[in-house]
């Protein structure tokens, strides 16, 4: 299922990322289970979108809807003169976040992982190298949600726990890092939970104890 996914993923990347698009902006959702979304909406220019008709023939499918399969679903949306493909995949863990990146050439990955209560997120990409599916971009929005509570980062922007990079176009490799805390859900320890359940049995054998007088 994982490489099926992600087989359907490539394509669709191959067939926007490979054509000269103008605007890419990505978002990707960090849950604390190390789960998420990876957003990716790529915009095309009247012109651009004309061209690539012409090329591929497939002016009545040019976000390549048909091809989505379990985990990704893929939309078209127009803003103004511009057409959008908007690909959201859902990935299970952050092994298959990275199988997602690495999928596209220009972006390393030093460091994606949670280690003890902490998130660590430390990527390159590169805007310049011919090779690069980043180097033919010239508008180029990428944020990150957070787990939780940042800790520390180099992004242009901040949300509360939500990341925003703007890296300039074709300007060598830009480094995207951020730290973040991890909240867990702790339950309450034994003695907590055995003064909470004295504390009520006490409650309600004096309030049985009023009705018997009564």
């Amino acid at each position: 299922m994982k490489n099926h996914f992600i087989k359907i993923f490539i394509t669709i990347l191959c067939v926007l990322l490979l054509t000269g698009c103008h605007k890419l902006e990505e978002t990707t959702i960090i849950k604390p289970n190390g789960s998420g979304e990876l957003r990716m909406d790529v915009g095309f220019s009247a012109e651009e979108r004309a061209n690539m008709e012409k090329q591929n023939g497939n002016s009545q499918d040019f976000c390549n809807i048909s091809q989505v399969g379990p985990n990704v679903t893929v939309t078209e949306e127009q803003r103004g003169d511009e057409t959008w493909c908007i690909t959201v995949t859902q990935f299970k863990d952050l092994d298959e976040l990275r199988s997602l990146y690495e999928q596209r050439k220009g972006i390393t990955i030093n460091r994606l992982e949670i280690s003890g209560d902490e998130f660590y997120y430390d990527i390159d990409m590169d805007t310049l190298s011919e090779d690069s599916n980043f180097s033919t971009l010239t508008d180029i929005t990428w944020s990150l949600e957070l787990p939780g509570t940042p800790i520390d980062h180099n992004a242009d922007q901040v949300g509360e726990n939500t990341l925003i990079w703007i890296p300039t176009p074709k300007s060598g490799v830009v480094n995207l890092r951020a730290e973040s805390e991890v909240p867990k859900f702790r339950f309450p320890s034994c003695s907590a939970a055995f003064i909470g359940i004295g504390a009520g049995l006490i409650y309600w054998n004096r309030q049985g104890r009023k009705y018997s007088l009564k």
